[in-house]
């Protein structure tokens, strides 16, 4: 999977050099710079703190670290709540200590997770995806 791929180059360079350029211009060339980038690169270095370096499923881990920022805890969330009482890397805060004050927070945290879900397996989908017209034809029996 090519996010895995592009995940793995960014920790790596991460973990050797404490470098964010390979994940910076990837992101720049990716997504909005609105916010919706400091979300993925925040998120993106919880992961690498967080230890999951492997290639095998990091855009699985990436997502449900997102996907923390949707879960409601009184008045935040669980990805604010994270950064603000447990994080301790200065690099994540940079990215991520204003989050409570983005007005569009909701979207782009949905925005990043429709980004990385588009890299997910999902049977149902493909299903009505590949087969829409035999999938109508049988309705219509």
């Amino acid at each position: 999977m090519i996010i895995n791929k592009f995940l793995q180059i960014f920790s790596e360079e991460y973990t050797n050099s404490k470098s964010t350029e390979k994940l910076l211009e990837f992101t720049k060339k990716t997504l909005p710079s609105d916010g919706t980038d400091k979300i993925f690169i925040g998120c993106v270095l919880i992961m690498f703190d967080l230890g999951f370096h492997g290639p095998a499923a990091c855009h699985e881990y990436l997502t449900s670290i997102v996907k923390s920022g949707k879960e409601k805890i009184g008045n935040t969330n669980l990805l604010y709540f994270y950064v603000e009482r447990i994080n301790t890397d200065k690099m994540v805060s940079k990215y991520l200590k204003n989050m409570n004050q983005d007005l569009d927070f909701e979207k782009h945290i949905d925005l990043v997770i429709e980004y990385l879900e588009q890299f997910s397996f999902d049977f149902t989908e493909r299903i009505k995806r590949d087969y829409d017209k035999k999938i109508k034809e049988y309705d219509a029996k």
